[in-house]
């Protein structure tokens, strides 16, 4: 009984002090960004959540080095997210839903955007919006 406490208490603070419970809200990792051929290119992985609940994009943003927003795609355009312009890693696969693209907990894919001028983009960044609100954010080097 005693390491079952000490075990929540750790992990969860889940016998005295604030509860945190990491695994219910997802996170994603946003890396290997890079610029080619007319495209934005980067690998999304989602690293935490519940294993039951996918993350469901609603957003992608792309800033220019101003802060400007030169590519915006809502959930419309992520429930048609092209199947082409994702490449999964692992069996846990990245794809385009009813309303939004699904992330499910361990998926890693490269996806593709096509931007016409990638010439202010090094030094912005991409901004990733989930349905619960949260944001994850990368700069393009």
């Amino acid at each position: 009984m005693g390491l079952t406490l000490a075990t929540n208490q750790i992990f969860h603070g889940g016998v005295w002090g604030t509860l945190h419970n990491k695994s219910v809200r997802p996170i994603v990792e946003i890396s290997n960004v890079n610029l080619n051929d007319g495209k934005i290119n980067f690998e999304v992985y989602r690293v935490e959540g519940a294993d039951v609940y996918g993350s469901f994009l609603i957003g992608i943003d792309v800033e220019d080095k101003n802060g400007n927003t030169v590519k915006s795609l809502d959930l419309n355009d992520l429930a048609s997210f092209p199947l082409e312009d994702i490449n999964n890693h692992y069996i846990a696969k990245v794809k385009p839903g009813k309303h939004s693209l699904i992330i499910p907990l361990g998926a890693k894919a490269d996806l593709s955007l096509s931007i016409l001028d990638l010439d202010n983009l090094k030094g912005g960044k991409i901004k990733l919006t989930d349905i619960s609100g949260a944001e994850w954010e990368q700069m393009i080097k």
